[in-house]
């Protein structure tokens, strides 16, 4: 055998090493590729880890992950298996001391394997960087809700919508008593919602009255198709619908809210100025809106009487209302009963719809006025809704305020001040100092009592009981019969033509007896008073009674006595038994000639004695003859408010100077007096200093009075907001002020000498201007019996009344030009003849033209 050249051997491995040296390179870097693999895997876990939680974050808050980052985590658990695999196989070969594997073929592959997974996973890693993880809610942008006719609410509905587009208003809330169409309205706006707003979702949520937090997180839960824990607490709960919610515009809309809701606790973001998101929410009470934060309040009313009607039309198909004129008349009237409260006139249309002839409308009309919840549909529907809120009241002095609807109803012969008076009575407004102390408060009772839904339930609970006697302007002649008063607590019989009484009553729980405005009555039966021993509210003012029977004395509960315009000459002695009385008001009563002695000072808690254009037969000095004296009035701890009559200097001086009356003095009618010739307001003799809170003076039948001079050298401001000035023939009114006034209401009657409305001087008449202002807050001005009357200025002198908004004319025939600035008049109540026979030919009374209103004589 041949021998073999180094130099062959050296050729021979040069090409071995040239075939293999890849191969073996390969193999000698096998472990570095598997020890790359598992650290980008580990990486890559690391990264999918973080994409997790966030995706778990959104999903907790109600997003939807989307499609590009759940097919990453698909691929990269894919991956992980994939190398948790090659890793397994890997650690299962059998390696050499070197760490080579003994089979480097399989090692070949596998490798191959680990270098293409490596790959992938390091364009995972490169793919991570996404823009979104995920989507918000897919939700419905709205729900369409059921809802009644919305009729004669286009106004309101269209204002909802104004506000609801003002980026600046946040939370608006919708307030309105019980059946007015609140849920309508609100359900109408959720329907009609524009398509073209950016608002993400509109939510509508019906509250229970007594709501629970829980309850309205599950349903903000359900709308926004979140997941509902129970062992879930709330505020977890609060705080994912905050996050929620922060995300989206949303338009919340939440409907019959009794309470104030607290938006941190449930969990609801309060949008903040400019925002698209908004807080809509209907409620009951205007309280309520103001404690909600609300930005713009919307208050609801009841129908007026045209809208009323054709909602009344348009609930129920009523042909029979079209063919019969007597029917149609009949149903108008049905409509009125109803107030416009939206809720009743619907019922009743559904009610009356298969009704066809006159007598069954006739019928329904009776029940309606006498017991409507003997209707259908009325008890559920609508007195159950209006109970609601009456129940409510937080107490029973604002259920007593509200019963006030009922027993005046709405059109009668009362007014805010009746209403202050019987509250007084009541003892509702005690420890007031002042009118405008009461006042004030009158007002904050009306506003927090008073809603016509609470006289419909008062009517209605107290007719089915048989506590109320309710008949007002109904012409009745006849009282009721004596049975029908046993069990009645209040009986209102006003403004009708009852001439006699029963004789003695039996009722034991009657606190509250209006009989006013009956003027056919003339007499009360002694006994009349001796069962009512509860009587607290008795109102006989403007009946045509000449005395009081001795059976007043029984009444010692009594706390308020109504008497003005009465005919009665002489109180009875037996009233010093009302020991209770607070209120007494003998005002008008022009016939009231003997007051017993002490029979005032008896009466020790009394707080208001009205007196003005009544009795004046105050004792003077120290004579102990007749009359009653300053000195009794006085004794009246309790005293708050006075309105007097005086009939003579030394009478008016003795008022004016009593540290004790003359600052509780109210009211100040002045007549006869024959020696005084001027007057001045204010009057430094008189009342300027002591008289702080006079609001109201009358001068009446001065025969020698000449001027009333408004003004004086001292810059004294008086409260006087009335001055009037009655059947004064040589009297006129004159200017001399150099300070402003608060004069509102300007009545001027019977004063013969009077040619001009008030005639300037001192510095006003030296002035150049040619209009002035001197009284800045009129704004009733009344003229009658005026024969000389010929301007409402002076000469070229102009005056303004920014202020005035009434102007009443009667028999003044020279007033043929309207020579006055008053921009804000709104109209001009007159006889025809007078207007037709003004100068329409001058410019500044034609600017008037269009404010006619016929005479209407009170």
């Amino acid at each position: 055998m041949g021998s073999v050249s180094p130099s062959s051997l050296m050729d021979i491995f040069n090409l071995l090493k040239a075939c293999c040296s890849p191969s073996c390179n390969y193999i000698m870097t096998y472990e570095g590729t598997f020890s790359s693999l598992a650290s980008e895997v580990g990486q890559l876990k690391d990264k999918s880890s973080d994409v997790k939680r966030d995706i778990e974050a959104a999903t907790r808050d109600g997003q939807t992950p989307r499609s590009e980052v759940l097919g990453w985590l698909s691929s990269v658990q894919d991956m992980e298996g994939e190398a948790e695999s090659i890793e397994r196989k890997y650690n299962q070969k059998i390696k050499c001391l070197c760490s080579f594997p003994l089979n480097v073929c399989s090692a070949y592959r596998l490798r191959n394997r680990a270098e293409a997974a490596l790959a992938t996973i390091r364009e995972l890693k490169q793919s991570v960087e996404f823009t979104k993880l995920a989507d918000n809610l897919n939700l419905t942008r709205s729900i369409k809700m059921p809802t009644t006719k919305t009729i004669g609410m286009d106004k309101v509905f269209e204002e909802l919508q104004r506000h609801a587009k003002d980026d600046s208003l946040s939370v608006i809330g919708i307030h309105g008593m019980g059946g007015v169409g609140k849920t309508a309205l609100l359900r109408r706006f959720n329907n009609d919602f524009p398509s073209e707003t950016e608002a993400d979702v509109v939510i509508f949520l019906e509250l229970s009255i007594d709501y629970k937090l829980e309850e309205v997180q599950k349903s903000l839960f359900d709308r926004l198709s979140l997941t509902w824990q129970d062992e879930v607490t709330h505020r977890d709960r609060a705080t994912k619908l905050f996050r929620v919610l922060s995300t989206l515009k949303f338009i919340l809309l939440l409907d019959n809210l009794w309470e104030p809701l607290n938006y941190q606790v449930v969990g609801i973001p309060l949008p903040a100025p400019p925002s698209k998101c908004k807080i809509i929410f209907t409620t009951r009470t205007e309280d309520t809106c103001s404690h909600m934060g609300t930005e713009k309040m919307i208050k609801m009313e009841c129908l007026e009487e045209e809208a009323a009607w054709n909602l009344f039309r348009n609930s129920a198909r009523m042909d029979v209302i079209d063919a019969d004129k007597n029917v149609r008349i009949e149903a108008r009237d049905l409509v009125k009963e109803c107030s416009g409260l939206p809720a009743a006139l619907i019922v009743l249309a559904q009610a009356m719809a298969p009704k066809k002839t006159w007598e069954e409308w006739m019928h329904a009309l009776t029940i309606m006025k006498d017991t409507p919840h003997q209707l259908p549909g009325m008890t559920n529907n609508v007195f159950s809704i209006l109970k609601l809120s009456y129940d409510r009241l937080s107490s029973d002095n604002m259920r007593v305020c509200a019963s006030y609807g009922v027993l005046f109803i709405k059109g009668s012969w009362i007014g805010k001040y009746n209403i202050r008076n019987s509250w007084i009575g009541e003892g509702i407004i005690d420890n007031v100092q002042n009118v405008m102390d009461a006042d004030h408060k009158t007002q904050l009772l009306h506003d927090a009592s008073h809603d016509p839904g609470h006289d419909i339930v008062e009517r209605e609970c107290g007719k089915k009981e048989n506590k109320w006697l309710v008949r007002d302007r109904e012409r009745v002649e006849e009282a009721p019969a004596a049975e029908k008063w046993r069990d009645a607590e209040r009986i209102a019989l006003v403004w009708n033509q009852i001439s006699d009484l029963p004789e003695a009553p039996q009722c034991p729980n009657l606190v509250f007896l209006n009989l006013q405005v009956n003027k056919f009555l003339r007499k009360i039966p002694n006994g009349f008073f001796l069962h009512m021993p509860l009587l607290r509210i008795l109102d006989l003012q403007n009946t045509s009674i000449e005395e009081l029977p001795v059976s007043i004395g029984n009444l010692v509960q009594l706390h308020f006595l109504e008497l003005s315009r009465t005919r009665i000459t002489s109180l009875p002695k037996e009233m010093a038994a009302l020991v209770n009385l607070k209120y007494l008001s003998l005002a008008f009563m022009k016939y009231l000639r003997i007051i017993p002695d002490q029979l005032i000072s008896s009466l020790r808690e009394l707080q208001w004695l009205i007196m003005m254009d009544s009795y004046s037969g105050w004792k003077e000095g120290q004579s102990c003859e007749g009359g009653v004296s300053f000195e009794e009035l006085e004794s009246l701890k309790r005293l708050k408010v006075i309105g007097m009559t005086v009939s003579t200097l030394a009478a008016l001086q003795n008022l004016c100077d009593s540290p004790r009356l003359a600052p509780l003095t109210h009211w100040l009618h002045i007549e006869g007096c024959p020696d005084l010739t001027m007057f001045n307001i204010p009057s430094m003799d008189f009342h300027a200093e002591t008289m702080s809170s006079l609001g109201q003076i009358q001068l009446h039948a001065m025969s020698e009075l000449e001027e009333v001079v408004i003004g004086n050298r001292q810059p004294i401001l008086l409260p006087l907001q009335d001055l009037q000035l009655s059947s004064l023939p040589k009297a006129k009114l004159v200017w001399r002020a150099m300070f402003p006034n608060t004069l509102r209401e300007l009545k001027i009657e019977g004063c013969g000498a009077i040619d001009r409305l008030i005639k300037l001087e001192g510095e006003a008449n030296g002035s150049g201007e040619t209009v002035i202002t001197i009284f800045p807050d009129l704004h009733t001005m009344v003229l009658r019996r005026l024969p000389e009357l010929k301007s409402l200025s002076d000469g070229e002198r102009i005056l303004i009344f920014p202020s005035l908004k009434t102007i009443k004319v009667e028999d003044c025939p020279k007033l043929t030009k309207l020579m006055l600035v008053a921009d804000g008049l709104k109209e001009i109540e007159c006889e025809r003849s007078w207007w037709e026979q003004l100068n329409w030919g001058d410019e500044r009374t034609k600017s008037f033209q269009h404010l006619y209103k016929p005479m209407y004589i009170d």
